[in-house]
């Protein structure tokens, strides 16, 4: 009999325990806003253009292509993705900062993008001296400082509609692009082309694609659904 009772006690007290957390709200999870996701891959099937032999100033060549295209699946490294018509958000505060590196004599990655308020890490790993130079018709994005091996710097550039291109006053074929935007919803395609753009809220969108070296870029027009994957397949031919 001391046995049932206690059972029925420990019941009644994981009851009371269920009823208190739904009471005060400490059991039941915040309500998630339903959203969608946007999967794409972006291809160059023309003719890729040869590199370009670039002399560096320690008497070395560099192979630089405008174009970095995977040989199987054709996919076009570097092209931005953002929804262009997305709402603004909030400046973010103590983000985590974005790497924009020196080393080999050229800017890695070559394209980055960050949400406004963001900063961006600049640093040098190379045995010389380097400057980071940034041209833009907005004031805070116009700068020109150096940044010395291992003594990193950060700036938090504000938000324009076009890429900011960095460059190196010292190397003048050194050279970036830097996307700034007022909202989460964006991407940078990797090697093979792809990109996801995830927690995108339901809607008509339109998509901006931009290539920054060829200065190559193209619109769709998306309709986002809760829970759901949007593919967006792009195929390219040429460049301008």
């Amino acid at each position: 009999m001391r046995i049932v009772l206690w059972r029925l006690h420990c019941v009644g007290l994981l009851v009371l325990g269920f009823a208190a957390e739904s009471l005060f709200g400490v059991a039941d999870d915040p309500p998630r806003e339903p959203v969608g996701a946007i999967y794409g891959v972006v291809r160059f099937t023309g003719k890729v253009p040869p590199a370009k032999q670039i002399m560096t100033t320690d008497g070395g060549v560099l192979q630089h292509h405008d174009l970095i295209v995977d040989s199987k699946t054709k996919g076009l490294r570097f092209v931005f993705a953002t929804l262009e018509d997305a709402p603004v958000r909030p400046k973010l505060e103590k983000a985590p900062a974005v790497l924009l590196d020196q080393r080999d004599m050229v800017f890695l990655p070559r394209v980055i993008a960050v949400q406004d308020g963001q900063p961006v890490r600049l640093e040098n790993n190379d045995l010389c001296n380097h400057s980071v130079m940034a041209a833009s018709t907005v004031k805070e994005n116009e700068f020109n400082i150096f940044v010395d091996p291992g003594k990193p710097r950060e700036h938090v550039f504000a938000v324009q509609k076009h890429p900011v291109q960095v460059g190196c006053s010292i190397h003048a074929w050194m050279r970036a692009w830097v996307y700034v935007v007022p909202h989460p919803w964006f991407a940078v395609s990797d090697e093979k082309g792809r990109f996801v753009i995830e927690r995108v809220p339901p809607g008509k969108y339109t998509l901006l694609l931009r290539h920054a070296d060829t200065g190559r870029l193209e619109r769709r027009q998306l309709q986002i659904e809760a829970g759901k994957k949007t593919e967006v397949q792009v195929d390219w031919t040429d460049s301008p």
